[in-house]
């Protein structure tokens, strides 16, 4: 396989077919944060002193997504 095209140091793992661009573990889970990041400032999803509830299953998804909202709640607003 090639080389991560955002750190350009890793091996790439996840090719994403829209745009061509290559990731690494560490770069693909950086892009998705930022993606979800974006989309909540963008549509102003959360405001301040907001509640949110995340239904977790156990699966992959809802763990994630956990995870992604629990490490990026702090900038929002």
């Amino acid at each position: 396989m090639s080389t991560c095209t955002k750190c350009d140091r890793k091996e790439a793992i996840y090719m994403r077919p829209y745009s061509g661009e290559k990731f690494c573990g560490r770069c693909f889970c950086k892009s998705i944060e930022e993606k979800v990041r974006a989309t909540i400032s963008k549509y102003e999803m959360l405001k301040h002193d907001d509640k949110i509830i995340i239904g977790v299953s156990g699966g992959k998804d809802s763990v994630t997504l956990l995870h992604i909202l629990t490490k990026i709640e702090r900038d929002f607003p």
